[in-house]
């Protein structure tokens, strides 16, 4: 039986992430389609919600860095620390 070969973790997550787009953005067209007169009524309120997931994501995106961030300062510091100190067990 011969061996297929086996595609880079990153490729399979690139492909992974590309199919899935192009699902959602099918499943939109598709709702698109069917709820035109709700979208074409309702713009300005699915704008302004649009804005306000895109502004959600971007906050939480730069609060996740600065903890990551100081979480790293933090672990850095408490290395110092304990390097400098001598065992508590005499040898």
């Amino acid at each position: 039986m011969p061996v297929l070969p086996v595609a880079p973790r990153v490729r399979r997550t690139w492909w992974l992430a590309l199919g899935d787009t192009l699902t959602i953005g099918m499943g939109l067209g598709y709702l698109a389609h069917q709820y035109r007169e709700a979208l074409v009524a309702n713009s300005v309120a699915i704008g302004l919600g649009v804005v306000g997931a895109l502004g959600g994501a971007l906050l939480l995106r730069a609060s996740v860095r600065v903890l990551r961030r100081a979480s790293l300062r933090i672990d850095t510091i408490f290395t110092d620390e304990l390097d400098d100190r001598p065992s508590p067990r005499p040898r």
